[in-house]
């Protein structure tokens, strides 16, 4: 669990190899100590017409999926 955050697809590649979360601007690389194990905003990288989007598409996309939840309920 604790490398969840590494391999999310919110999390950006930096020039020096790190990973950064763009939610939380936390390095989330391997063994960093901010690492969130139960993070809501957890995404698998996506990918759309075979390439691969990026962090922040990634984002955007989790945060719409996480609104759209929101709306659900009785009407």
């Amino acid at each position: 669990m604790a490398n969840m955050c590494s391999l999310c697809g919110i999390a950006e590649i930096q020039s020096d190899g790190k990973r950064w979360c763009l939610k939380y601007q936390v390095d989330v690389s391997d063994g960093s100590k901010e690492i969130k194990p139960d993070c809501y905003y957890f995404i698998e990288p996506q990918s759309e017409a075979g390439e691969p989007m990026s962090a922040s598409q990634n984002l955007m996309l989790k945060e719409w999926e996480l609104a759209s939840r929101r709306m659900r309920g009785p009407v």
